[in-house]
C-alpha cells in the first residue's frame, strides 16, 4: 500500500501538497518506496521484551528514540500529544468530514472505514501494477488517477477539505499506522476535524506510541510491524551491523531516504549471533550529524534524551530510554524497578467513548511536562553487562549456541567449504546445459539448412527448454556466489574479531587495574564468553560419555 498512499499525494493539486508539508508530513511522504525486509524486521522484533519495553541483545537493552523517529522519517517529534476522544461509532463524523459511509452495520464495523470504499473515493480502487511495470511508472500512473478525482478549485472549501481529510485517512491507515486488518480505522477524525491544528501534533512521537504498542502485543514472529515499518529496517541499520543496504544519496534527509536495501540470502538471525559488542554496534550513529535542513530534529531537540509517555490516542507507551543509556554517550547502570503501567490491550480496544486525556491524566500530564531528563552516575557498564546475563541469559537468543567441539569459526568454515562442493557442481551443471544448448543449436541449424525450413515445434520446444534451464542454472550460480562472498565475509570478521579479543586479553593480562574502562568491559564480557564456553564443554561431555 505504501506506493498507493505516494501515489495519492502525488495526485494532490500544488495547494493541497503545500498543505500537507505543512502539516509536517511532506518529508515522510517524498521518501521513494523501496523493499520492506520482512527476515530483518522480524530478526529484530522477536527480541522484543514486553516486560521492559526494549529490544534485548547479548549487549543489553536497545530502545528507538524520539531523535530516531525525527531523524529516520523527518516528522515532528515535539507538539501538542496525540490524544483525545475515541468513540464507539463513527457513523456521524465519518459521514460529515469523509462524505463516506463505515465499513458494515455492526459495532466494529462502524468504527472502520472500508478499504475498497475509500481508494473508490481517490480514485485508485481498481488500480493494479503490472507484472513488467517499473515502480515508478506505476506510482505516476496511479497518481494521474488520483489526479482526476480530486477538486482543483480550492475556493471550494468544502470539497477540497473533504478531499484532503480522506487522503489523510488513507495515510494514516496504510503507511503511518498500518494494522494487520484490511479497513481502515477512523479513530484519527475528531483530531482531523480541525485540518489546521494538525500541524501542531506530535505525529512522530504518536508514531513511536503505535510502534511500541505494535511490539508488544504480537507473537514475536511477525515479519512486518505496525506503524511505518521501514522506521525499524533503517534503524537496525545505523544501529547494527545488520542487513544488506547500500547508501546511494548520503546527504539526503531524512535519513530514509538515503538508503537502497537488497535482498539477503544470509539468515539474520545467524548475523545477529555473529555481532561482538563494542566491536561492532554503534551506539551514537548521530554524532557527527549535523541538524542542517532538519527543522523536525531542532524543534524535537528539548526531548532528546528524556524518558516520557508518547501517545497515540487510545496507544499509550513509555519510552524508557535510561535502559539504553549508551545511546546517550553515558555509562549503562542496572535499572531496578516494577514493570511501567502500560495501557492494556483490552483497555485500548473498548467499544465505547474515551477520553484518553481523563482516562489516564498521569500520563498525559508528563508528555506537557517533557518527561524525566535520562541521567546515569555508573562509573562504568561492567555490573550491567554482568546483570544481564544473569537476568535474561537463560533465553535462547542471547548468545550464539556453541558447543565444545565447533567455534563459530569451525561452523563458518564448514559452511563455506559446503557451498564451494555446490558451487563447483553447479558450475558443471550449467557448463553441461551450455553444451547442450550449442550442439542443439548446430545441429537445429544444419537441419533448416538441408531442408530449407523452420525447426520443428518440438525442436523448437527443446530450445526454449535449454533456454529456461541455462537462465535458471544461471541464476542459482550467481546466489551461490553471493552466499560464498557472504560467508567469506563473516569468517573474515570473525577472525579479525577472534584475533582482537586475543589480543585484548593479552592486554589485559599485561596491565590489569590501568586499562580503560571500555576495555574493562570487554574483559567482563570475555569472562562471560569463557565461563559459558566451559559449561557448554562440560555438558558435551556428559552427553558424550553417556
Amino acid at each position: 500500500m505504501w506506493p498507493l498512499v505516494v501515489a495519492a499525494y502525488q495526485g494532490l493539486p500544488d495547494f493541497q501538497k503545500e498543505r500537507v508539508r505543512e502539516m509536517g508530513f511532506g518529508s515522510i511522504l517524498e521518501i521513494e518506496p523501496f523493499f520492506i525486509d520482512p527476515p530483518l524486521i522480524q530478526a529484530v522484533r522477536e527480541r522484543w521484551d514486553r516486560a521492559s519495553q526494549a529490544f534485548l541483545f547479548p549487549w543489553g537493552h536497545m530502545v528507538p528514540s524520539l531523535e530516531d523517529v525525527a531523524r529516520i522519517t523527518g516528522l515532528r517529534v515535539d507538539g501538542e500529544a496525540v490524544t483525545g476522544v475515541t468513540y464507539a461509532d463513527y457513523t456521524d463524523l465519518a459521514q460529515d468530514l469523509l462524505g463516506l459511509e463505515p465499513h458494515g452495520d455492526d459495532l466494529n464495523d462502524r468504527r472502520v472505514v472500508g478499504r475498497v470504499t475509500l481508494l473508490g473515493s481517490l480514485g485508485l480502487a481498481k488500480v493494479r501494477q503490472r507484472a513488467d511495470e517499473p515502480l515508478p511508472d506505476f506510482v505516476e500512473r496511479a497518481a494521474g488517477l488520483a489526479r482526476a478525482v480530486y477538486s482543483q478549485d480550492r475556493t471550494a472549501v468544502e470539497r477540497v477539505d473533504r478531499d484532503l481529510r480522506r487522503f489523510l485517512v488513507f495515510f494514516f491507515g496504510k503507511m503511518l499506522f498500518t494494522t494487520k486488518g484490511d479497513g481502515i480505522h477512523s479513530r484519527f477524525l475528531e483530531v482531523l476535524g480541525d485540518l489546521g491544528r494538525v500541524g501542531r501534533y506530535a505525529w512522530g512521537a504518536a508514531l513511536l506510541a503505535h510502534t511500541f504498542a505494535d511490539l508488544s502485543t504480537g507473537t514475536g514472529r511477525e515479519t512486518t510491524v505496525g506503524g511505518f515499518a521501514p522506521f525499524l529496517q533503517v534503524w537496525s541499520y545505523h544501529y547494527l551491523p545488520l542487513g544488506r543496504a547500500t547508501v546511494v544519496r548520503p546527504d539526503a534527509v531524512p535519513l530514509a531516504r538515503r538508503w537502497l536495501p537488497l535482498v539477503s540470502t544470509a539468515t539474520y538471525t545467524f548475523q545477529l549471533e555473529v555481532l561482538r559488542q563494542h566491536l561492532r554496534m554503534v551506539w551514537e550513529p548521530y554524532a557527527d550529524h549535523g541538524d542542517a535542513d532538519q527543522p523536525w530534529v531542532v524543534s524535537g531537540r528539548p526531548l532528546v534524551g528524556r524518558d516520557i509517555w508518547v501517545h497515540c490516542l487510545n496507544e499509550i507507551e513509555p519510552l524508557r530510554l535510561r535502559l539504553a543509556a549508551r545511546t546517550l554517550g553515558l555509562y549503562q547502570g542496572w535499572c531496578e524497578e516494577t514493570e511501567p503501567r502500560r495501557i492494556g490491550r483490552k483497555t485500548r480496544g473498548k467499544a465505547k467513548m474515551v477520553d484518553w486525556r481523563a482516562r489516564f491524566p498521569e500520563q498525559y500530564a508528563d508528555w506537557q511536562r517533557g518527561g524525566q531528563l535520562v541521567e546515569s552516575d555508573a562509573p562504568d557498564s561492567i555490573a550491567y553487562l554482568r546483570r544481564i546475563q544473569e537476568e535474561y541469559g537463560h533465553r535462547d537468543f542471547m548468545r550464539p549456541q556453541r558447543d565444545g567441539r565447533n567455534t563459530l569459526i569451525d561452523q563458518l568454515q564448514g559452511q563455506l567449504a559446503s557451498l564451494e562442493v555446490q558451487l563447483i557442481e553447479a558450475h558443471a551443471a550449467l557448463e553441461t546445459l551450455r553444451a547442450a544448448q550449442l550442439t542443439g543449436g548446430r545441429a537445429d541449424t544444419a537441419g533448416a539448412s538441408s531442408s530449407r525450413g523452420a525447426p520443428a515445434p518440438e525442436v523448437a520446444s527443446i530450445q526454449q527448454q535449454l533456454s529456461a534451464a541455462v537462465e535458471r542454472a544461471e541464476c542459482a550460480e550467481r546466489d551461490l556466489l553471493a552466499r560464498s562472498e557472504e560467508l567469506r565475509d563473516a569468517l573474515a570478521r570473525e577472525t579479525d574479531t577472534a584475533a582482537e579479543l586475543t589480543q585484548l586479553r593479552s592486554q589485559l593480562t599485561q596491565r590489569g587495574s590501568e586499562l580503560p574502562r571500555k576495555v574493562s568491559e570487554l574483559q567482563a564480557l570475555l569472562s562471560l564468553e569463557r565461563r559459558d564456553l566451559e559449561r557448554q564443554q562440560t555438558r558435551w561431555e556428559q552427553e558424550r560419555s553417556r
